[in-house]
């Protein structure tokens, strides 16, 4: 079974051959290259994070509504350890560093459970961006929930205890060149 037949999420599925659209070679493409208008309708679940090799950080760049109505943050600017608390914040780091480190495509359904909240059904697809083919640079990401936000109670993260159920994550080495490649012919939204 090929990678993308392991994204459920028809929206994700899209994003995942954008990236691969954008390859120009077996490397993940740059951020330079990634037009956030070009896959407009995907802007409110939407996020790019900058990653900082030194420090092992990163650092929010783009996040669009969904995504800070799911953590209850302003994201745009902050460093992931500055806009989440623990134990949320490791959640989101391991995943991160998967990414970034390990050089990962990573899709992962799940379901996620905050104490005093409603039990949250997502899924998400990492997509890792290299300047230079050496290292990642950045993060190309996108969430979707099952469900409505705003029935959430607005409690803080960091006075919870998570947790998760039902994990099922597929990861893909970066740096090879899929099959379905050859048959994009680039971005915009899908045609049905």
């Amino acid at each position: 079974m090929r990678f993308a037949e392991k994204i459920d999420e028809q929206d994700l599925r899209h994003l995942y051959f954008y990236w691969l659209s954008k390859k120009t070679s077996r490397f993940p493409p740059p951020r330079a290259v990634v037009e956030p208008g070009e896959i407009r309708f995907l802007l409110p679940s939407l996020f790019i994070i900058e990653v900082d090799h030194d420090e092992e950080r990163f650092r929010y760049r783009l996040a669009g509504a969904d995504v800070e109505a799911l953590v209850q943050a302003r994201l745009h600017g902050l460093w992931l350890d500055e806009a989440l608390r623990s134990p949320l914040r490791e959640f989101f780091d391991e995943a991160f560093c998967t990414a970034a480190f390990d050089r990962k495509v990573q899709y992962r359904r799940n379901t996620l459970h905050l104490t005093g909240r409603p039990y949250i059904r997502y899924s998400r697809i990492l997509l890792p961006l290299s300047n230079t083919g050496e290292r990642i640079d950045h993060l190309l990401g996108c969430i979707k929930l099952d469900g409505e936000i705003a029935a959430r109670n607005p409690s803080l993260v960091e006075q919870h205890e998570i947790t998760i159920s039902d994990v099922a994550t597929f990861e893909l080495d970066a740096y090879e060149m899929p099959e379905e490649i050859r048959r994009l012919s680039g971005g915009g939204q899908p045609t049905q």
